[in-house]
């Protein structure tokens, strides 16, 4: 089956044991939602996104080989 490399930043890292990125399997015509769905992450969780370093929504699809990169949304001031 084919997969995708996704890497998590900051506190959504939890979601995966900690780790700075999984490799995840996809079906055809899947997206960044329902990729994050399968890793239990909320998509209110998420602030930016990107697919192979371009700026991507939660309807951006994914393929075979991508990279994801899942940032966390970040309070401040």
């Amino acid at each position: 089956m084919p997969t995708v490399q996704v890497n998590l930043y900051a506190g959504l890292r939890s979601y995966i044991g900690g780790k700075a990125s999984v490799a995840v399997e996809v079906s055809p015509d899947q997206t960044v939602r329902e990729l994050l769905a399968g890793l239990g992450i909320p998509p209110e969780h998420t602030r930016i996104l990107f697919v192979n370093g371009r700026p991507a929504t939660t309807n951006t699809p994914v393929s075979e080989g991508d990279q994801v990169g899942v940032f966390p949304a970040i309070g401040g001031g």
